[in-house]
């Protein structure tokens, strides 16, 4: 449901942000999961408060371009921005629901390959509750 909703970003470079996979021959965009914590307070009748931690990672070929790879940034961040300003949450579910979005980090260069391919990516954190 949450990359779903990304998807609905209208600014993204790609057709599609894909779960866990990029392109190694093309432009391409993934949200990836951030192992970390997840029931962050249990309730005694069984519900829970939870954190989805995940980071979306922006693969392009920027040459020597400066441009390239600050207009990566920038539209990472967009898309962060974006992700935190609406109102509607995803929907995760029955008995859930997203109680807050956050976008952890602005957007950084991740890593960089032979042939000149790089990755750059923001952190984000979905606080959501099971009632």
């Amino acid at each position: 449901a949450l990359l779903l909703w990304l998807n609905d970003f209208p600014d993204k470079p790609v057709r599609a942000i894909n779960f866990e996979y990029l392109a190694s021959d093309t432009i391409s965009m993934m949200l990836s999961v951030i192992q970390g914590a997840f029931k962050t307070q249990l309730y005694i009748r069984g519900a829970y408060r939870a954190q989805y931690q995940f980071k979306i990672v922006y693969r392009l070929q920027p040459g020597n371009s400066n441009n390239a790879r600050l207009g990566a940034d920038e539209l990472l961040n967009a898309l962060g921005d974006w992700a935190t300003a609406r109102k509607d949450f995803p929907d995760i579910g029955e008995r859930k629901r997203v109680v807050k979005l956050e976008c952890n980090t602005r957007s950084a260069l991740l890593a960089r390959y032979e042939g000149g391919t790089e990755d750059h990516q923001i952190l984000m954190t979905m606080d959501y509750e099971s009632y």
